[in-house]
């Protein structure tokens, strides 16, 4: 198992260009050995008995019938903000 250390954690942060405070590092070190004890157990799952390429008959796709449907009214929305003018919302400008 990887273990994870302060200059190994400094090692990665240096690689990924992460900046990581000093009062952060024993955190981050906490949770990403964490992640390492749960990979590990990941690993020791037999899977050899498991076919990759069965796609499993009972494995059903629902279609639904592709209908606009319109939840709220224009008002509704509209009622969300105090910017707006000709029902529609006001923005600042974005282009000069």
């Amino acid at each position: 198992m990887l273990d994870l250390d302060e200059h190994k954690l400094d090692q990665l942060c240096k690689l990924a260009k992460l900046k990581i405070e000093d009062n952060e590092k024993e955190q981050f070190i906490s949770r990403l050995n964490g992640v390492f004890e749960w990979i590990e157990q990941l690993s020791k799952i037999d899977v050899s008995n498991v076919d990759i390429n069965d796609l499993s008959k009972e494995d059903t796709t629902y279609e639904r019938e592709d209908v606009a449907i319109m939840h709220n009214t224009r008002e509704e929305i509209l009622s969300n903000t105090c910017n707006k003018d000709h029902n529609m919302f006001c923005v600042p400008k974005v282009v000069e």
